[in-house]
């Protein structure tokens, strides 16, 4: 091979590389050099995913969601107090996804539903599907996929106290499935198939199946909408 030919595998690796570090320094720039926030917030990202430095990224969300009072970065510290073992402790997780959820991060709203719908062995945190439902409906409210389906699939079935209501899980999984939800849209097919909770509509029925197969990848160039 010449000297100066390098595999394309290679280049690409090396370019890839390359643009890491450069978006790296970039945000590192950003974060420490004009104190934003969100730079900041992708920058613990990069430590976590990237450089998989779990110690980094930990430090610089806790600096971006205490001093920088940035809510996604609440989020993602409380991830790793409830799932990395160095670090466990479930009610400060929680805490953390609640802090984030009342400044509207409709992702730590959804995970403080999910904590609560189960409950947390090990934990003072116990079961609560008063308080699942409180969550998953914020997080619906501020535009979470996830938060809308978690609620539909809760009034769907009737759960722990909470009656079953095929109006409500209609709506929700109609709104989950706008928000390109695939099993979202699934129930919205079977209802509509049923007619449960909506009129009884086969075309309905088969549009947002559809949907379900194309938001989960399984594109349909026919598909009419």
């Amino acid at each position: 091979m010449p000297f100066n030919l390098v595999p394309e595998d290679e280049k690409a690796a090396e370019a890839s590389k390359q643009l890491a570090q450069q978006l790296h320094d970039l945000y590192k720039h950003e974060c420490y050099g004009t104190k934003k926030k969100e730079s900041c917030h992708i920058l613990g990202e990069f430590y976590m995913t990237v450089e998989r430095d779990v110690d980094k990224a930990k430090e610089l969300f806790e600096h971006t969601c205490e001093e920088l009072n940035f809510s996604e970065s609440c989020l993602a510290l409380g991830n790793i107090y409830l799932a990395h073992e160095k670090y466990e402790d479930p009610e400060k997780a929680m805490s953390l996804f609640l802090r984030a959820c009342e400044k509207k991060s409709p992702g730590a709203c959804n995970n403080a539903g999910l904590v609560y719908q189960s409950g947390l062995k090990n934990s003072t945190i116990a079961k609560d599907m008063s308080k699942a439902v409180e969550m998953f409906r914020k997080s619906c409210d501020y535009g979470h996929k996830n938060g809308c389906f978690n609620l539909s699939a809760i009034y769907l079935m009737g759960k722990d106290g909470i009656p079953k209501d095929m109006q409500k899980a209609f709506e929700l999984s109609f709104k989950s499935c706008e928000m390109m939800h695939p099993w979202g849209c699934a129930n919205v097919s079977r209802m509509y198939a049923t007619g449960d909770g909506v009129e009884k509509s086969p075309q309905q029925a088969e549009r947002y199946k559809r949907l379900a197969k194309m938001y989960s990848g399984h594109y349909d160039y026919n598909i009419k909408t």
